[in-house]
């Protein structure tokens, strides 16, 4: 008999916030409000666990640019950035990053 693929959790393991079921809805939903006015979650407030749980995506790209454009960079960098995704696409992770 062929084994079928494994689950995701046979292949990972989740955080433990995950596993004793401390996480709530509400940890997804970044405010950039709240960042900028310091009263966001530590997962949003502090940069070092922000990236620890950030993953780059394409929409993150944008990181890049900015930083070219703010150094004055010699690429040809635009200084209007559409951020044109759906929800859940990153924009407001690509902000709070920045």
């Amino acid at each position: 008999m062929e084994a079928g693929l494994p689950s995701l959790f046979q292949v990972c393991t989740p955080r433990a916030d995950v596993r004793q079921e401390q996480i709530v809805d509400s940890d997804f939903a970044a405010d950039l409000a709240q960042v900028i006015r310091g009263q966001a979650p530590p997962a949003y407030q502090d940069p070092q666990q922000f990236f620890a749980h950030t993953h780059p995506t394409r929409g993150l790209r944008l990181l890049t640019s900015v930083c070219q454009r703010l150094q004055g960079s010699h690429e040809q960098v635009g200084a209007i950035f559409r951020l044109d995704t759906s929800y859940g696409g990153g924009k407001t992770h690509a902000l709070i990053a920045l």
